[in-house]
Order: structure tokens, then sequence, then C-alpha cells
């Protein structure tokens, strides 16, 4: 189907170049733009015959060829193997046809181009919607999910992994062209722009799950190099969080929220990934409520000295895996002055968590409900 607008917008640009009488023809033979405009509106018995049959050109020599039907030449509008409609040129057949060839080959080119476009707005706002079923909406319907998973070609029976890329200082649609450019992308790899600053992939991940849990880390270093290259040329950084596995598009909604929580709470360089902080995460979703039941006398029976020492010492301990050296460089602290604090908290609370793993999980969440409280 040919849209009216779009034909009289080729006739304004069109009767710039020329003085030939150019109609153009619907497949019900209305003529829907002209260069005279009294002959819109009209019904082109011709273009019918060509829209309706299977001739690509009839020439018209005289009027009584057809009534109504002046001397030219008319031209099936033909676009992916279907008859859309006509162009005619009037005048003298031998003078105008490649006029008329011409005109048809631009014609057509132009529906082609829109009708690329069309599909491209329609995936783009289909995209989007899914993008929001996906991330947006806890409860989404299954059902309507998946019928826009596949609208938009997309599997769920594979697993994937969330990339949260947060770019710095430079626009996020260049740097998406790197990565969907690169030789690691493929079709099944879910990604959009999230806004000026973030851009959001599902990564796909190889069949062989055994190979994921060990190898995701080197995947996805590797899938984003050609990103980074680019990165580094334009001298500009980003900062890429990485959530959990899902193989359903349900959970989806759960694997972002992974990404924005490291977003949040981890500061550990250019990349976090999600499986190195199971444990903060899962402490940090406690309710505040079950901390206070816990810990509601430790904090009224410590001093605010005591408090403070401990969220310093603790903090950086937490941080560095409970490396005692590396710890004191990152607090600027001599070793010895940092082991006298860790021993105070230690005769304090009666816990080792450098040697134990109990204390260091009480460690861990006495931290987190301090942070809570403050």
């Amino acid at each position: 189907m040919i849209e009216t607008e779009l034909a009289k917008k080729f006739m304004e640009q069109v009767t710039q170049y020329t003085e030939y009488n150019i109609n153009i023809m619907n497949e019900q033979g209305v003529i829907i733009a002209s260069r005279d405009p009294k002959r819109v509106g009209t019904f082109h018995e011709v273009a019918y015959y060509i829209v309706t049959g299977s001739e690509d050109m009839v020439v018209t020599s005289t009027g009584e060829d057809y009534p109504g039907v002046k001397p030219g030449i008319n031209l099936v509008i033909n676009i992916d193997g279907r008859r859309e409609g006509v162009v005619g040129i009037t005048g003298d057949p031998g003078e105008i046809k490649p006029v008329a060839l011409i005109t048809k080959m631009a014609i057509e080119a132009m529906l082609k181009y829109e009708k690329q476009q069309e599909e491209l707005r329609r995936r783009r706002n289909r995209k989007e919607h899914f993008t929001n079923l996906l991330i947006h909406v806890e409860y989404p319907d299954p059902r309507e999910l998946r019928s826009v998973a596949r609208q938009l070609n997309y599997s769920e029976n594979i697993i994937r992994i969330p990339i949260l890329c947060k770019l710095e200082d430079i626009r996020p649609e260049p740097f998406l062209d790197r990565i969907k450019n690169s030789p690691g992308h493929g079709t099944e790899d879910i990604s959009i722009v999230l806004d000026n600053s973030h851009i959001l992939i599902f990564k796909t991940m190889p069949d062989k799950t055994h190979k994921v849990f060990s190898d995701y880390k080197y995947i996805i270093a590797e899938y984003l190099s050609a990103a980074l290259k680019w990165l580094l040329e334009q001298e500009k950084s980003c900062k890429f969080y990485i959530g959990s596995f899902q193989g359903s598009f349900t959970q989806y909604y759960y694997a972002y929220r992974h990404c924005r929580w490291l977003e949040d709470n981890v500061d550990t360089g250019s990349a976090a990934f999600f499986y190195d902080h199971t444990g903060n995460y899962v402490r940090s979703i406690v309710p505040v409520s079950e901390l206070q039941w816990m810990f509601n006398i430790y904090e009224k029976g410590l001093s605010e000295e005591f408090k403070k020492t401990f969220m310093e010492i603790a903090g950086v301990l937490i941080k560095t895996n409970y490396n005692l050296v590396a710890a004191s460089k990152e607090l600027f602290m001599h070793k010895n002055t940092l082991l006298y604090r860790y021993n105070k908290i230690k005769d304090t609370l009666n816990i080792n968590p450098i040697e134990s793993s109990a204390d260091r999980f009480f460690l861990e969440t006495f931290y987190s409900f301090l942070r809570k409280e403050q």
C-alpha cells in the first residue's frame, strides 16, 4: 500500500526537476498524487488493469485506448514482489520512457526505504516495550513477555547474564555500536540504551553450563575487548556491573536489580561481578527490623568511638578480604596500628573474623546493621 502523504511528498520533489505530468495511483487504481491537482481522486483504468493483472507496463498512444487516460507510459510499482500501485508519465511514449523508468525506480527505492524505516521503528517500539517488561515490571504477564520476545526473535531457553555499562562523559550510542559490531555479539544478545550514561546488555552464554560458571568472566572480557580498546583510544572510561545468570525472561528483573545493587554498593575498579559479592548482597536485603532485633543491645552498649573505629576497620577488612597488609595500605595506616585496633574489636566483641568464618559472618552482619542505622 502506498501512503498518500508519501506520494504527495515524492511528487513535490520530482516536479522540481521535470516538466512532465506524473501521476501516482494506488492499488485500487485511484490517483493519489499528480502534477495536475484536478486529477487527484479520479479513477485510472490502466492503473487498475496493471495492479490487478500481470503486465508491468502499458503504453497508451491515444486518448481512445482507454477512456479518461491520456497518452503516455504506465509502470507497475513493485515492492518485495507485491504490486503496490502504478506510476504514469503523460507524453510521447518514445520520448518519456527513460524518464518513466527512472521515476519508477526512484519511487520503488523510496518506498522500500520507508518500509525498512517503519519496520525499524516498530521493532524499536517492540524492543522498548520488551525491555520495560523485562527490567521494570517485577511480575510481568509471562504470555505477553514471551509473545513480544517471539516477535523480536529472542529465544528464552538459553542462559544470559546482564552487563550494566556506566559511561562517563561519552554518549552511549557509539559505544553500543562498537559492542554490537564486535565478533562476539550475536542475534540473541539483548542490548538497549537506558539513558544518557547507561547501557544494558543481556549477554548469551555458551551451551555448556559447567564451562559457563568457570569461564564467564573471560567470556565477558573477550566480548567487551573491542569496545574497551575503542574507549582507550577515545581516552574515556566505563564501569561494568555484571549481574546474575538467568534462564527465564520473568527472572530478568532480578538480574538487572543485582546490577543496580552493584552500582550502588560496590566500588572495585572497572568491573564488579555479582557473584563476588553475594554475602554482602544477602546481608543488605535483610530487613532492618531483623537486624534491630539481633543487634540493638550491642548498639546501645558500645561507645560511639568504638562504633566509629569498628566501621572503619570492618569496612576495609571486608573490602580487602581480611588481608591486614592490604587493609593497612588502604587506610594509610601502619600495620601495627591496624593490628592494635583490630585486637581491640576482637577483645570487646570476643570474635576473631580473620580465623573464624562464623565470626566473620557476625562482623559483616553487624557492620551491615550499623551502616543501615547511619
